[in-house]
This record gives C-alpha cells, structure tokens and sequence, in this order.
C-alpha cells in the first residue's frame, strides 16, 4: 500500500489509511478510523473512533476529529463522523462525533474550517461553506451549501442555516436563518447575500423574485405567517422558492427576523 505514516505516528491496527494518505509526525489514529486516498493529516492531530473521512483532504495540525461529544449525560460509545472530500480543517479546529449511532456528525465536501472553528455533535454541513477562526456550531445544527460563518460567530443548538446564507462578524445566533440572508448583530437579518448569489451562478430573474421575497418577508410589516401565505400563491422559480420551502419546514427555534428597516435588498 503507497501510504508514508511518519514513524512517531501512532496508527491502531484497527485504522484502514487509503493509498497517497500521508500521516504527519505524533499523530493519533484510534479505533476502527477510515481515511481514504490522497489524503494529508499534519502533525499531532487526533482522529479517534467511527470516523470516514473521504479524498483529498487536508487536516490541520493539532485537529481532533471524533472525539466524545460535549454533552452532559451519557451517551453512546460506536456514534461517529462523516467528512467528504476535498475538505480543509485547519489547526485546532474540532469536529465532534454524534450522540446517535445511526446519524454521525457529517461534513459534505469543499468546506473550508478554519483554524479554531468547532463543529459539535450531531451537526450536519452542507458542501463549500466556510467556518473561519473561532467560528462555533453548537449540537444539531443544520447548515446548508455554501454558507459563510464569520469570525467570532456563536450559532445556537439545534439552528438551521439556508444555502448561501452568510453571519457577519460577531453575530449572534439562535434562530433559523433562511437562504440568501444576511445577518447581523443578534438574531438580525439585515439584507441579502447578493454578492454569494452573484457568485453562486444565480441569474438576474431569479435575483429579482429573491429580492421579491425578502421584501415580503421583512418589509411590508406582515407576520411570518401571512408573508408565507402571500408568496405560496405566487410563481415563484426554484431559487425563491427555496426559502419559502425553508419557512416552512419544521424549526426547532423559529425563523429569524429582521431589523424593519428600509435597505437591504437593493
């Protein structure tokens, strides 16, 4: 097998490293870990129990990737985590296994985390988000591509995230915040994502209907629910659609409002 583990490395027997992985000096590799080919795990990190990890990966030093969740009580010892492909974890960041054996923490593929940010049980990341330093996703939180969490974010349990959803520096967040949107402060949605969605490949028209969207959500002074009743009986394309469709869908912890006020969406 073309593998290179550094000799100070320890590698339980257990441990299945894919050919081109390379394990870099005094790191911990416990229990029945499976890391696929062509990947890079730097120095001193530790990855323990049922976790995948896919290709071409890049784990900073002194990561830990499968250690016990954070949660008070007991708990289940075979839970564990899933990481796709192409992924970058970098120095000190965490990524902690599930509490339920039957659903592992997962990260989806092409995120970026960078260093310090903290992953916790049970959450499930979508693909090509960025967690940067000191970014922190509490237990059963749920985010979905291409979000960006800003440094120091604080993102409360059980908290969805839509798709290209971005939380400014220092935001506070403990409600769901549906796609596109902008946060700020506490529990604020201030405008949209335009410059992601630009970004991301979204055209003019379906720019337009998000903005649309958000108007109706944040600025004409209806209730969530009469907003939502209002736009389920337009025709609206997929990408609009998309966070009516989150509204609606079940939340632990509500759907984040906005600042009233008048820009934003422009």
């Amino acid at each position: 097998m073309n593998r290179l583990v550094h000799p100070t490395a320890v590698v339980d027997p257990q441990a299945e490293i894919g050919p081109g992985t390379r394990i870099g000096p005094y790191c911990i590799i416990e229990g029945p870990v499976h890391i696929g080919p062509d990947n890079e795990v730097l120095a001193h990190s530790v990855i323990l129990g049922r976790v995948r990890i896919g290709t071409r990966n890049r784990i900073g030093p002194h990561a830990c990737i499968g250690t016990p969740p954070q949660s008070i009580g007991r708990f289940p010892e075979d839970t564990g985590v899933e990481i796709g492909d192409r992924n970058v974890i970098r120095e000190f960041a965490t990524v902690h296994r599930a509490l339920d054996p039957a659903r592992p923490t997962r990260i989806g593929n092409d995120n970026f985390v960078m260093s310090g940010g903290h992953v916790a049980h049970d959450c499930v990341v979508g693909s090509g988000c960025v967690l940067t330093n000191g970014a922190f996703v509490s237990g059963h939180c749920e985010i979905g591509d291409r979000v960006n969490i800003s440094s120091p974010v604080g993102v409360h349990q059980f908290v969805r995230i839509g798709t290209l959803a971005i939380l400014s520096a220092g935001a506070q967040v403990g409600m769901d915040v549906p796609p596109y949107m902008l946060v700020e402060g506490r529990n604020t949605v201030r405008g949209l994502n335009l410059v992601g969605m630009k970004r991301a490949g979204i055209g003019p028209e379906a720019r337009r209907q998000i903005k649309h969207v958000f108007r109706v959500l944040y600025r004409s002074g209806l209730t969530l629910s009469q907003a939502l009743e209002r736009l389920e009986a337009e025709d609206l394309r997929p990408e609009a659609r998309r966070i009516v469709d989150f509204c609606r869908a079940p939340s632990r912890r509500g759907i984040m409002r906005g600042d009233r006020g008048g820009g934003g969406a422009d």
